[in-house]
């Protein structure tokens, strides 16, 4: 629409109304950001436009001005301060663009990486923090994405709450189109995530976000500092939002260095008792100040995480530095930080695998997944009769008591001769072997399983279906008992049977989408499921840990005619040796929806690898996949 005017590229030295570009810092779901220059002061210019990340571009200018109604309602020295806004270059039909305060700092992970902090250092920090929380939901305002990357610290160690991008106010106007608002999955509350996994195939189900979700998730960045050297670069952490396991305390994290009334602060924080979290963010607040006045080595001289835990590992001397993990060229060191998140150019080919990436997709031969498992099954079997033999002639235990509802009861107060405290004997270890509900198999199929390429079941399919589900619940049920081969569980069903694609997903993935199909070709990099993060929240946790079930995905990048971000639903298999996915339905601009057979597939190989720290019941894979269009399911 305005040829001279690309917000997406925009040149040093251009002028946006009165406001020079230094340079671009980075880009998300619905703006880019820019580094700009006036009266010789440094400021932060946002400008609302189709990313090539957004998941709904029609909402961009929409949200663009929520964010402006919300930030002229705050004005606190810890949140982001907007100085004006507007449109350019035409001043009714512009892209819209808001001027922010430019925040010279860091963000909170790179923080803790950087000054290494004391327990009192961080108890300061985010008093200051719940203290701009308190002002923001006292103005009726949500910022419904407190993350370690939307909380700065700038180099005079003030924090700085940045990128009300997805938040909400009072008065506003849905954008949500789906079961949750926007934010980072990590810091969802339990009851969120509960609200998710009911309703996340009900059309028009809206979760109603509250202040207490604000708080968990700024008790889920508490917990990251505490127990994180290097928050922003782990890969694998705890889950916080689960309604079934707890996190290990910040206290057994890292060893006795968390204060043991620090550590119970921040496991209420995250706690999944509605009624055990503080209800609003003053009550958060009186809680921590309590703790600002502990003295002693522990509390405000001994820093939270040895300085070793925070440098990288060297490689073999033998073995390359592999490409990915070269340092770039040129000086690394001051980069000033702004409000909003950098997205390094070069992440994007690293992190997807080679197919989603537009590599080669080799031939893929049709796997032996039917091969025998009478080895698995006799080892499992043998297994499951020296359990079921060792409970049978051992007296029964009882109840293990009821989780705490309260801090105190898990970590006992200074005063308590059993209250955690550096010098305390460390805590047994659970145990590494998987209880009976992680070793439980996962065997909710969709209705029109194994298919999943018709809107209407076949009748036949649906008894035979019926039928194998009743089985696979006795097997599962079955899992530790000696009568697994009696009741014929020979094995369970890692993915569907091969089978030819309908024609007419053939036709719309050729003629609609402009796809190639066959293995011969590479298809779409997607991310697998939209409720596990955006693209750029998977390169801060790349992996997860997956289940059976219905799946929505996005693709990562435009394919063909079809957009970046569009969905795509279908369905996961789990508990082979392989995560296995097939996606049937395309939703296309516009709101219509087309047939396709979209199946994972990386580096020449169906399916997605299982990372490290999978167990039965619960496997790990990557977040992201390559994929293949094809004519007929292998």
């Amino acid at each position: 629409m305005f040829a001279d005017f690309d917000p997406l590229d925009l040149k040093p030295g251009q002028m946006v109304s009165d406001w020079r570009i230094v340079r671009r810092i980075g880009s998300g779901g619905y703006a880019v950001v820019y580094e700009v220059e006036r009266d010789g002061e440094r400021f932060a210019l946002k400008v609302a436009c189709q990313t090539e990340r957004s998941i709904d571009p029609r909402q961009t200018d929409a949200r663009a001005r929520r964010e402006v109604a919300c930030l002229q309602q705050l004005s606190h020295r810890n949140i982001i301060r907007m100085l004006t806004s507007g449109r350019w270059p035409h001043a009714r039909s512009g892209f819209h663009y808001i001027v922010l305060d430019f925040v010279d700092g860091y963000t909170l992970a790179r923080w803790v990486e950087r000054t290494n902090p004391t327990p009192h250092e961080v108890v300061v920090l985010f008093l200051k923090l719940f203290d701009a929380l308190e002002h923001m939901h006292a103005k009726k305002v949500l910022h419904r994405d407190l993350s370690l990357r939307n909380i700065m610290v700038t180099k005079d160690g003030e924090p700085v709450i940045i990128d009300f991008g997805a938040a909400d106010y009072a008065t506003a106007e849905d954008l949500t189109d789906g079961p949750l608002p926007p934010g980072t999955p990590r810091n969802r509350s339990p009851e969120a995530q509960s609200f998710w996994d009911e309703n996340r195939l009900k059309h028009g189900a809206r979760y109603t976000f509250k202040e207490t979700d604000d708080i968990f998730a700024l008790g889920a960045n508490l917990y990251d500092v505490l127990t994180d050297p290097t928050p922003e670069r782990s890969e694998r952490r705890p889950v916080l939002n689960s309604m079934l396991l707890m996190p290990p305390t910040p206290y057994r994290a890292t060893k006795g260095r968390v204060p043991g009334e620090l550590s119970a602060y921040a496991m209420k924080l995250i706690h999944r008792d509605l009624e055990v979290r503080p209800a609003t963010a003053k009550d958060a607040r009186r809680l921590l100040a309590d703790l600002e006045r502990y003295e002693g080595a522990e509390w405000r001289e001994l820093p939270i995480h040895p300085a070793s835990s925070q440098l990288l590992p060297e490689p073999p001397a033998t073995e390359p530095l592999p490409v990915e993990a070269r340092q770039p060229e040129g000086p690394q060191e001051p980069i000033p930080s702004h409000p909003f998140p950098v997205q390094a150019g070069s992440a994007d080919a690293a992190t997807v695998p080679s197919a989603a990436a537009g590599g080669p997709v080799q031939h893929i031969p049709r796997r032996a997944w039917l091969r025998p498992v009478f080895l698995g099954t006799l080892a499992l079997s043998v297994f499951a009769a020296v359990v079921a033999a060792s409970v049978l002639h051992r007296p029964a235990q009882p109840e293990p008591p009821p989780v705490a509802r309260s801090a105190p009861a898990e970590q006992p107060p200074a005063s308590s001769p059993l209250a955690e405290k550096p010098t305390s004997r460390p805590e047994r270890l659970a145990s590494p072997l998987p209880t009976q509900k992680e070793a439980s198999l996962s065997v909710k199929l969709p209705d029109n399983s194994p298919t999943l390429t018709n809107g209407v079941p076949d009748p036949q399919q649906v008894q035979k279906a019926s039928g194998r589900r009743a089985l696979i619940k006795k097997c599962a049920a079955l899992v530790a008992s000696v009568a697994w081969l009696e009741a014929g569980c020979t094995g369970v069903q890692t993915r569907p049977d091969p089978e030819p694609c309908p024609e007419e997903a053939v036709k719309a993935m050729r003629k609609e989408l402009g796809w190639s199909v066959g293995y011969q070709y590479s298809g779409p990099g997607i991310l697998l499921d939209v409720t596990k993060g955006t693209y750029e929240e998977q390169r801060e946790q790349p992996t997860t840990v997956w289940k059976d079930g219905p799946v929505t995905g996005a693709l990562i990048r435009a394919e063909g005619k079809a957009p970046a971000g569009m969905r795509v639903d279908g369905h996961l298999w789990t508990t082979g040796d392989r995560i296995y996915g097939r996606y049937v339905r395309a939703h296309l601009p516009g709101g219509r929806t087309v047939p396709i057979c979209l199946e994972l597939a990386n580096q020449g190989e169906l399916g997605s690898t299982l990372e490290e720290g999978s167990k039965p019941g619960a496997p790990v894979a990557s977040k992201v996949s390559g994929t293949v269009a094809v004519e007929r399911w292998r």
